[in-house]
This record gives structure tokens, C-alpha cells and sequence, in this order.
């Protein structure tokens, strides 16, 4: 739809997905367990935020920390 995924830290990317985005869309659905912390910051269900890392205009990991809340770690979630 926009040509590429949003891009930059957390927050930012959030933002976009919130309706901050050319078209002022909202993609985040409350109802299918996407949720924004205080600090702006889309989080995982553990409560822990995501981490996004770019992979190209069009391809992007996202990282949940997993049930420990620790990221990097063997119960880590990835999605492509």
C-alpha cells in the first residue's frame, strides 16, 4: 500500500502504525492484542516492546523478548 514498511525505533515505527502515516490508517488492532505502552511503544504480551530490526524498504524482523521478558534469549520470538 505505502511502497515499504516503516522504519526507525520503536516509537516511531508505532506512531506510523497508529495513523501517523500519509494516509492516517490505523493498522493496530486493541482487540487482536496489540498494545501500546506509556512510553509510545508497541509491546509483545509479556508487556516487554518489540524490537524491529530493518532488513530492507520491504522486509523487516520483529523480535518479542518471549515469556522471560529477557530479549536475545532461547524463548525469543521472531517473525519475518
Amino acid at each position: 500500500m505505502f511502497g515499504g514498511n516503516p522504519v526507525g525505533t520503536n516509537p516511531e515505527i508505532t506512531r506510523q502504525l497508529s495513523g501517523g502515516n500519509p494516509r492516517h490508517i490505523n493498522f493496530l488492532d486493541a482487540q487482536a492484542g496489540m498494545q501500546v505502552n506509556n512510553n509510545g511503544e508497541l509491546i509483545d504480551p509479556w508487556g516487554t516492546p518489540y524490537f524491529f530490526h530493518q532488513i530492507s524498504g520491504t522486509e523487516m524482523e520483529i523480535h518479542s523478548a518471549g515469556p522471560d521478558k529477557l530479549m536475545w534469549t532461547s524463548d525469543d520470538l521472531v517473525v519475518k
